[in-house]
Parts: C-alpha cells; structure tokens; sequence
C-alpha cells in the first residue's frame, strides 16, 4: 500500500512537472513571436491566439483552457515581458517589454486594429502644424462595421479553426474603448467611411494620407485648430501637396466638399488646377453652402463658387446677398 501510495505520489509530482514545463515551452515559443512584433502593444485576442496555435491538443474544456491561458499569461507578465495597460477593461491590452516609452498613438494603433491617427494628430503627424494638442485624434469605423471587419480578420487569422477557437472561450477580438493612454486623452471618432490611411513602416502606427488630411480639414475644421487654422494650412502647405489633395477630393469628395476646396486653392491659395472647372459645376445658393460648416451663415459670398465665406478674415474680397 505504502509503494502505491508513494507511486501517486511520485505520478502526481511528474504531471505537475510536465505541466509546468509545458506551460514553460508555450510561454517561451510566445515571447520568441513577441519579440518579432513591430508595435508596443498586443490585444488580449493577439496573445490567446498564440496560445491556442501552440496547444499540441485542440480539444479541451472552457474551463481548462481559461486556466492555461490564465497561467500563461501570468507566466509572461512574471518574466516582465507584457504588462497590462490600464484600464484594462478598456483597452483589453498589453505593452510589450522594451517598448515602456512608445507614444499615446503608437499604443492606440496597436489595441484597435482599425483606428488611425487623423485631423489635428495626422496635421501634426506631417508637420503641418505647429499646434501640439493635448488630445490624439483617431477615426475608427462605426461598431457595426468594426464588428464586421473583427470578424474577417479572425477568419483571416484562425482560418478553419476559428470556430473551434471561439468554442473553447478563448477571447475573441473585441473593440477597445479606451479614453486616455499614458496620461494622453484620446478622442475616438466614428466614420461610417473608414477613409484612406497608410501604414508607418515598422510600426504599427496608422495615419490619414496627406490628401485625406487636407479633406478632413474642410469637414471638420473644428477638430483641426478651427477654420482660419485651416485656411493657414491651406495657404501654407496646399501647393506642395496639390495633385494629393485633388485625387482624394476627386475620389471621395462629396459637392459641397469640391465647392470649399475650389473656393480655398483658387481665391486664397490662387492656384489652378483642371479639376477645379469641373469642381465648379458644383456650385449653387443654399443656406447650408457655407466655407465653414459649424458657424453660422453670413450673408458674402464666392460669386464663382456661390459659396457663404463665414470667416472674418476672408470677407474683405467677397460679395454681399442682393
């Protein structure tokens, strides 16, 4: 009896041991895939997906594979090689070890997979700017479309095995909604068109194209320093970027898009362009046909581009409403 007893014992302790190192062998062949990441950051999805395309045997219990990746993941965070960032219920993400002084937006860009830098941090971004906010600008897509795009990624990454990923509880990939990263406030904004972006190389961050930048100035001055902010910008930079700023205007710009950017690069910047004879035909009276537009109407006007000029300093060379 006392044999067998000793037997257990010993069979207990070698399954323990076989364990441990298993755990061991997974958490080293992770940190060797970590160190291979371009980005300061990994999704709590990133991570389960690691350990489940480690696992020798696909077929387990829920409730024994949320211990093993609890266990892994302590494993990681006790050699020091992934932290937590906080809050963690929003931002369902880790920093990686090496990368303690990456940016607000570097960190933003790799917690949500579909989020870019835009508006005042893309100006900033190209050097457009000379205004440093103390927010970061990201524009994500609507939660419907995130959800749909989480879901083709996940089909991209798993492949057949995604429902049997999902089957045994491992964390899917969930939209963050994190609202300040290392002390920065970020401000998270929903665009049903994801819009045109580019990616850094060898980083992971996101951020608008120089023509979309200048396109986004004329939707949304008030979250890029405000109209005559813009207007600066234009008169500054427009030339440079000029054939940029048609193509994205000429691919993604609505009307009343082409009407403020015809008005800007023709009367203030007094530069020429083919597309602006075409842009032109857009032009037309209206009480929403303003230059910019979140304030309020004023009664001068573009006479070529029929446009309400609501900015002081441009209402010098402009027309009254008869």
């Amino acid at each position: 009896m006392r044999l067998t007893s000793v037997l257990r014992t010993d069979v207990k302790r070698m399954a323990k041991n076989n364990k441990v190192i298993q755990l061991e062998n997974i958490a080293t062949t992770i940190a060797a895939q970590l160190a291979k990441q371009t980005g300061p950051a990994v999704t709590q999805y990133e991570l389960a997906c690691l350990v489940y395309q480690c696992l020798p045997n696909k077929k387990s219990t829920i409730a024994a594979t949320k211990k093993q990746l609890e266990e892994v993941l302590k494993l990681l965070q006790q050699f020091h090689l992934i932290r937590p960032i906080e809050p963690f219920a929003e931002t369902r993400g880790y920093q990686l070890f090496g990368h303690e002084r990456s940016t607000a937006i570097e960190l933003a860009c790799s917690l949500d997979p579909f989020a870019y830098v835009s508006h005042l941090s893309a100006m900033e971004h190209y050097g457009l700017t000379d205004r440093f906010s103390q927010l970061v600008y990201l524009t994500r897509p609507k939660a419907s479309e995130w959800a749909a795009l989480a879901k083709a990624k996940m089909n991209r990454d798993l492949g057949q095995q995604t429902e049997n990923f999902l089957k045994l509880g491992y964390s899917k990939l969930i939209r963050p909604t994190f609202k300040k990263l290392s002390g920065i406030t970020v401000h998270l904004l929903e665009r049903s068109n994801q819009g045109a972006f580019r990616t850094t190389a060898h980083s992971s961050l996101r951020v608008a194209t120089i023509g979309r930048v200048f396109l986004d100035m004329l939707r949304e001055p008030a979250l890029c320093g405000g109209l005559q902010h813009v207007v600066d910008m234009y008169t500054n930079h427009a030339k440079k970027y000029l054939p940029f700023v048609v193509d994205e205007l000429n691919t993604h710009g609505a009307p009343i898009d082409k009407v403020r950017a015809g008005y800007l690069l023709s009367e203030i910047c007094k530069l020429d362009h083919p597309a602006f004879a075409d842009w032109e035909k857009f032009a037309q009276r209206g009480g929403s046909r303003k230059l910019d537009p979140e304030a309020e109407f004023e009664p001068f006007f573009s006479d070529r581009w029929k446009l309400s000029i609501n900015l002081p300093s441009l209402l010098n060379n402009e027309n009254t409403f008869e």
